[in-house]
C-alpha cells in the first residue's frame, strides 16, 4: 500500500507500507495506493480527497540571469583602473 502524510493541505511525505501505520491522531494519512502520479507536495483538498499538482505562478517580470565570476572580476578590475586613473590625474 501507498500513503501520504498531509501536513498544511499538502502531501508531505509519501511512503509504501503493508498496512497504514498507528501513528499519533493528529498525523493525517492518506491512502494513495491507486493514485501513482501524486508526488510530495502537491496540494491536497480535503473535502474533495483530491490530489493536484501545485501551480507554479508565471513570473511577473523577467528573470535577469546573474553575471559570471568572470564579468564580476571584469567589472572590478574596470572600477579599479577607473579609480587609479582618476586619482593619477588629480580628480
Amino acid at each position: 500500500m501507498r500513503f501520504a502524510q498531509i501536513l498544511y493541505d499538502k502531501a508531505h511525505w509519501i511512503f509504501e507500507a503493508d498496512e497504514k501505520p498507528e501513528f499519533a491522531p493528529n498525523i493525517v494519512l492518506v491512502d494513495i495506493t491507486d493514485k501513482h502520479e501524486v508526488k510530495e507536495g502537491w496540494d491536497f483538498d480535503k473535502k474533495t480527497g483530491e490530489f493536484t499538482a501545485p501551480a507554479i505562478p508565471e513570473p511577473s517580470e523577467p528573470i535577469e540571469p546573474q553575471p559570471t565570476v568572470e564579468e564580476m572580476q571584469a567589472k572590478t578590475l574596470l572600477n579599479t583602473e577607473v579609480l587609479l586613473a582618476m586619482k593619477n590625474i588629480g580628480v
